[in-house]
Formats: structure tokens, C-alpha cells, sequence
């Protein structure tokens, strides 16, 4: 064996961060993003309830509004990441509509419950 070999020890197995888990409000909102991706369904009510509950959980939390966006990008993230393929350019734009839609309604939501 090599004196290069002796130096070194062996290293701890590596562990890998635990997976980040959607809340079931994120869930909701991330439902609507798919529907609006795949256009099973227009994004109207239903998408602006769960940016309010999301928004709602997340200022209780003590989140503050850029925080909140972020997380509304993120879970909007997660279809456009499995789905995006070359020739899905209408589905995209469908996509960053309802998650437009849904971040302006989060920060009117935040500001008018008397957060941030």
C-alpha cells in the first residue's frame, strides 16, 4: 500500500438532505398549476383559495412576503420541471399565467390581512 493511501482516512458516509415536502395547502396550489398546464380545467376560484390558504399559512408562520412569492415559484416550479419539454410552449405560457395569477393574489392577500 501506498504512503498516499495510508495518509488519508476514510470519509463518513455522506448523507442526503431529506426531501422537501409539500404541505397539503402546497399540494392544492400545485394541483391548480398542473390543471392549468395540461388545460384540464381554467385556473379561476379555486386557484385564488388555495393562494390565499397558502399565503394565510405561511404569514401565520411569521413568512415574509418575498418568502411567501418564492414559495408560490417553487411550487409552481415543480410542474414546469416534470413537464417542460420543447413544443409545450402554450402549456408554459399557461403555467406562468396561473402562477402570476396566483402570486398577485398572495400579495394582496398578505398586505390586506395586516401582515408585512
Amino acid at each position: 500500500m501506498s504512503v498516499a493511501l495510508k495518509i488519508f482516512e476514510r470519509a463518513a458516509p455522506h448523507s442526503p438532505p431529506p426531501p422537501i415536502r409539500l404541505t397539503p395547502t402546497e399540494t392544492r396550489l400545485r394541483d391548480e398549476f398542473v390543471a392549468s398546464f395540461n388545460d384540464t380545467r381554467r385556473a379561476g376560484w379555486d386557484l385564488q383559495i388555495a393562494a390565499v390558504d397558502l399565503t394565510d399559512e405561511l404569514q401565520t408562520a411569521g413568512v415574509s412576503v418575498t418568502d411567501v412569492i418564492k414559495r408560490i415559484k417553487y411550487v409552481a416550479a415543480v410542474p414546469i420541471s416534470f413537464h417542460y419539454r420543447n413544443g409545450y410552449r402554450s402549456a408554459h405560457l399557461r403555467l406562468k399565467d396561473a402562477a402570476e395569477r396566483a402570486i398577485s393574489v398572495a400579495i394582496a392577500r398578505y398586505f390586506t390581512a395586516g401582515g408585512g
